[in-house]
């Protein structure tokens, strides 16, 4: 796969929703429209990062502020690995 479509992002001490997505913004080439939710993030991961690989890092602890919300997010990406073969999204403690 392509470096330039590969990403790393450390979700270790992100307390919020807001600094979550901060960081999402920050690591991935979103688009400007980008709405800051998971539906949001959904359509540009199955649009624009079908080519993408992405490795989280820091999850048990961002789980375990987040809670749900990570949850919900993990259970999204899932589901536009489903529509987007080509995508990888990988979760590491």
């Amino acid at each position: 796969m392509n470096d330039e479509f590969q990403y790393k992002i450390d979700l270790a001490r992100i307390y919020s929703v807001d600094e979550f997505q901060d960081v999402l913004r920050e690591a991935l080439p979103l688009p400007e429209y980008y709405g800051g939710t998971l539906d949001a993030l959904y359509d540009v991961f199955t649009d624009q990062g079908r080519k993408w690989s992405i490795y989280f890092t820091g999850c048990a602890e961002a789980e375990a502020i987040l809670g749900k919300y990570m949850r919900n997010f993990k259970k999204m990406c899932e589901r536009a690995t489903k529509e987007a073969p080509d995508m990888i999204i990988v979760f590491e403690d």
